[in-house]
């Protein structure tokens, strides 16, 4: 019986896994190693690990966690968590293993979905980004263009502006703004070009251009695109765990969900920066040591 289990081993399960861990309860924390900002070479904004590589943060987390001899990591995909009796849950992982748990922990990441636009995985995360916090910084002052194929690309186009004054709007071919929200790009100086885009140019992840289907070509130095987010989160389908009206899992400034004995935090909660993510496995972290020792206290 471990105290506490942890599936994903982001900046939210590292952070959770070590708050309980050294709250002396048992951890274990399962990762499948699939995660979402792999193909970024560096995040930003964590204050003391700027620029730090993807790969670095997890290595460096994972040598923090196993200093503790409460806390133990194995890689291996959780197939499903269902409630047992007496308090516990029961994890089965595909290496075949059944672990029981009193407390869960969900801190797996999402999956995305770029825009449909041949050839721009091979840009994404070199020189084309989801996040403008997380490195409108490093595209500053460049001549930018943000690829969109939903209206929510107006919202990244207002924040964007703060980083850029050279930015162009593509949908794709999609037509996916109103009148009043075509007149506020204009009147911001924005340009929106909705045909498809039928190549992406550049060198070595490096994007330099962009052809659209009238046979326009643009010099470009970078750019933006939203993407969506997958919210079928398959392990809490049986457990009856609240979603809010966005489909991700609510909690309370706790992590703890409406469940009890299952805490979440990261992205699963809400898609958010490295520091944020991190910050919310830690909070979950602390909701477990105080609802077992309030627990303890009053003999419960």
């Amino acid at each position: 019986m471990m105290d506490v289990v942890v599936i994903g081993g982001g900046p939210a399960g590292m952070s959770a896994a070590l708050a309980a861990g050294r709250g002396k309860k048992q951890v274990l924390l399962i990762d499948e190693e699939k995660a979402r900002n792999a193909v970024t070479h560096a995040s930003h904004a964590f204050l003391t690990q700027d620029g730090i590589k993807p790969e670095d943060f997890r290595d460096k987390g994972r040598k923090d966690l196993l200093k503790y001899p409460t806390i133990s990591i194995k890689i291996d995909k959780v197939l499903s968590v269902e409630k047992a009796e007496e308090d516990s849950f029961e994890i089965t992982v595909e290496s075949g293993e059944n672990i029981t748990t009193k407390n869960v922990v969900l801190a797996a990441g999402l999956k995305e979905k770029l825009p449909d636009v041949k050839g721009i995985e091979y840009y994404y995360g070199s020189s084309i980004f989801s996040c403008p916090f997380c490195d409108g910084w490093e595209m500053k002052d460049k001549q930018l263009i943000l690829i969109t194929e939903s209206s929510v690309g107006l919202h990244s186009a207002k924040l964007l502006k703060n980083w850029t004054d050279d930015l162009i709007l593509a949908t794709n071919g999609n037509e996916v703004f109103d009148a009043d929200q075509k007149k506020l790009l204009e009147k911001n100086q924005i340009r929106l070009i909705e045909e498809r885009i039928i190549e992406l140019d550049g060198a070595d992840g490096e994007l330099q251009g962009v052809a659209f289907e009238s046979g326009e070509k643009i010099n470009i130095s970078g750019g933006f695109c939203t993407t969506l987010l997958d919210k079928h989160f398959s392990l809490i389908d049986s457990l009856g765990i609240e979603l809010g009206e966005a489909g991700f899992v609510v909690t309370d400034s706790l992590g703890r969900t409406n469940v009890k004995g299952i805490y979440a935090a990261g992205e699963i909660t809400e898609p958010s920066q490295l520091i944020v993510s991190a910050s919310q496995g830690h909070m979950a972290g602390i909701g477990i040591i105080t609802d077992s020792s309030e627990a303890a206290f009053e003999g419960i």
